[in-house]
């Protein structure tokens, strides 16, 4: 490449020649530039690469003030379901308890870990769930039925009660 631009600038004393070299290297930069863009847009959502990251530990029940309700451990665990347990039923994230209970469904949202990620889904809930994004201004409403990924920094919004994920 040295040796290409040192004939192409140095050496040539063609105007023509120096113009189309110019603009092929200009041509070489632009497509290496994409190539790596694209290298790197893959690398970054690809969960093998960046699976140490990816360290979430529980989820924390917060309250309206900020300060921790309840919390759950998730080392070693696939799903919880989240809601209000009833006699014949058990979830994982008991929020029957809580503030806000009278509007969490039974079985309101679960929570799954699959390839190295966490994910969240509304299980067609009456008052559904929202998810604030680290870092984001506002949260999002979910659409139920569907699996959105969750963060460390992420609040998720079981109806009015907010979940922290740590």
């Amino acid at each position: 490449m040295s040796v290409f631009i040192f004939f192409l600038y140095f050496i040539n004393k063609d105007i023509s020649i120096r113009i189309l070299g110019t603009i092929a290297l200009l041509l070489l930069l632009v497509v290496w530039y994409i190539f790596e863009y694209k290298k790197n847009k893959v690398n970054s959502i690809n969960p093998l690469i960046h699976f140490e990251e990816k360290n979430i530990k529980r989820f924390i029940l917060i309250t309206y003030e900020g300060e921790k309700e309840k919390e759950w451990y998730c080392d070693g665990v696939k799903s919880f379901l989240i809601g209000k347990g009833t006699t014949s039923k058990d979830v994982d994230i008991e929020l029957g308890d809580t503030h806000y209970s009278k509007f969490i469904s039974n079985e309101h949202a679960v929570l799954n870990f699959t390839n190295g990620f966490w994910y969240i889904e509304d299980l067609n809930s009456t008052n559904g769930v929202g998810l604030k994004k680290n870092g984001e201004e506002f949260a999002l409403r979910l659409k139920p039925m569907v699996a959105y990924k969750v963060d460390e920094g992420d609040i998720i919004y079981i109806s009015k009660a907010k979940i922290l994920v740590r």
